[in-house]
């Protein structure tokens, strides 16, 4: 899967230098390494001001931009690149993590309605300070949280 992302990108890297090939000429003449070129492709993209310094006029990018913002061979061209076994991974581990929150969501909704019944182990102190006693069933080990199983 890896190896086709790759070939694939380098396809493009390579329709894009064929259609400005005053960058190649600019890598050769200063000796620049390609993987270098590549790497300012991947992170810039092909409409960004650094292809200026490699011999890139702005008039190629106007000639470009001259696409309809929306037409329907950009929409039809994108289903066709769509990996749809890619999407079915992606929508199955979404789909895992959605459930997976739900039963944590009503676990916490199960023992929510169980802690109004456990206050009942304390008291208030009879001077009328909110600090806790101990019932005589408690030890000083329990949390203060007490959560039971039905």
């Amino acid at each position: 899967m890896t190896e086709e992302k790759t070939n694939d990108a380098v396809r493009h890297f390579k329709a894009f230098l064929r259609k400005n090939p005053e960058i190649v000429a600019y890598v050769r003449e200063h000796d620049l390494k390609w993987g270098k070129v590549f790497d300012d492709w991947v992170i810039f993209g092909e409409s960004n001001d650094i292809w200026k310094t490699y011999g890139v006029t702005p008039e190629k990018k106007e000639e470009k931009n001259n696409e309809p913002p929306f037409s329907w061979k950009k929409i039809l061209k994108t289903v066709d690149n769509i990996d749809a076994k890619q999407w079915q991974d992606r929508l199955n581990t979404l789909s895992g993590a959605l459930s997976g929150i739900q039963s944590l969501i009503g676990q916490f909704r199960q023992t929510g309605g169980q802690n109004g019944q456990n206050e009942g182990g304390r008291e208030q102190n009879p001077g009328g300070n909110h600090e806790t006693q101990q019932s005589p069933g408690n030890t000083g080990d329990q949390p203060p949280f007490f959560f039971r199983r039905d």
